[in-house]
């Protein structure tokens, strides 16, 4: 790996359903790679979709219930203006206007309720996107460190499920050289190296640096 090398991370927990590619296939940019299975994401959709048809009811719900308050407070307003504030009593006002208040709160949080639902939705139609996993680059598979059926899980240091090679030339290889042979390599010699992907295709290289300390040049 190194330099030009591209990861495939996954952002959400779940079983892989299935994995559509291996070492040392070609894939393209947006190319599926591996799917996790969306049961229990697919229930969470259902329910938020219901969370949300629930909430829009109660608004709708609040909305009706204002209206009505509403109106019975407008008519005890005008008898108390007609009859010079002899009726309604003055209790009955107040508890009419008390309604009109506590719908009003009712309605606004039932508007919160459908904001809350809404974001729960979404939330759980960005996971089902995000268990579908693409290639994020054009090139070849150079590693796959899971296989169907692995139960993954996303965590703060998001974990590589592919290493992918965008361009070839670009590419930084470590290799192990034996100890015989390692007197013979010196920085700037040019060398070629192959990949299973390319067959018959030798690729260009430099050497770089000979690190001694351990085996890798």
């Amino acid at each position: 790996g190194g330099e030009g090398d591209h990861q495939a991370h996954i952002q959400v927990s779940g079983r892989l359903a299935r994995v559509l590619v291996d070492v040392p296939d070609r894939v393209a940019r947006g190319q599926v790679l591996a799917q996790i299975n969306t049961d229990v994401i697919d229930d969470q959709i259902r329910q938020a979709q219901a969370d949300l048809n629930s909430a829009r009811a109660s608004v709708a719900q609040a909305g009706a219930t204002i209206d009505v308050d509403t109106a019975q407070l407008a008519r005890l307003q005008e008898v108390y203006r007609l009859s010079g504030g002899k009726v309604p009593s003055k209790t009955e006002l107040e508890a009419a206007q008390a309604n009109v208040k506590r719908d009003r709160a009712s309605v606004a949080s039932a508007q919160a309720g459908v904001a809350r639902a809404q974001a729960a939705l979404s939330s759980s139609m960005t996971n089902r996107d995000r268990a579908v996993i693409r290639s994020p680059v054009s090139g070849v598979v150079l590693a796959r460190q899971v296989e169907p059926g692995q139960t993954v899980a996303a965590s703060f240091n998001t974990p590589t499920m592919f290493v992918l090679a965008e361009d070839l030339s670009a590419m930084q290889l470590r290799v192990n050289v034996d100890e015989t042979d390692v007197g013979q390599i010196r920085p700037g010699q040019k060398a070629t190296f192959t990949v299973a992907a390319y067959p018959g295709r030798a690729f260009p290289a430099s050497v770089e640096r000979i690190d001694l300390a351990s085996t890798n040049t």
